[in-house]
């Protein structure tokens, strides 16, 4: 017996609630495949799509939270030299993950 003719035999707010449920595991179907992609695509990111001293001061700044001043006394630079090299590697974060975003699955 096929879905459809199941579903006709069930009452209408039992059809519903199965076909709700099915929406739903579609959903975070979808929703957990995105999420799986972004994190591959961050990865791929950092390891490929940084410079070294972008991957570093990211790396330092949001995992091991240092902040700005510390990594630049750390490595004998400014803080603006820091703060200027973490900008641009994020924007070239956003700009992948933007890319990415915009994209239909």
């Amino acid at each position: 017996m096929s879905e459809r003719q199941r579903a006709r035999r069930l009452p209408i707010e039992l059809a519903e609630i199965i076909d709700s449920r099915q929406t739903a595991d579609y959903e975070r179907d979808s929703e957990s495949l995105k999420t799986r992609l972004c994190s591959q695509l961050l990865r791929d990111v950092l390891q490929n799509g940084l410079t070294k001293k972008q991957k570093c001061y990211i790396i330092l700044y949001y995992r091991d939270r240092l902040t700005m001043e510390q990594i630049a006394n750390k490595y004998g630079v400014n803080r603006s030299t820091v703060s200027r090299t973490i900008n641009a590697a994020r924007r070239r974060i956003n700009a992948r993950v933007s890319a990415f975003m915009n994209m239909r699955i």
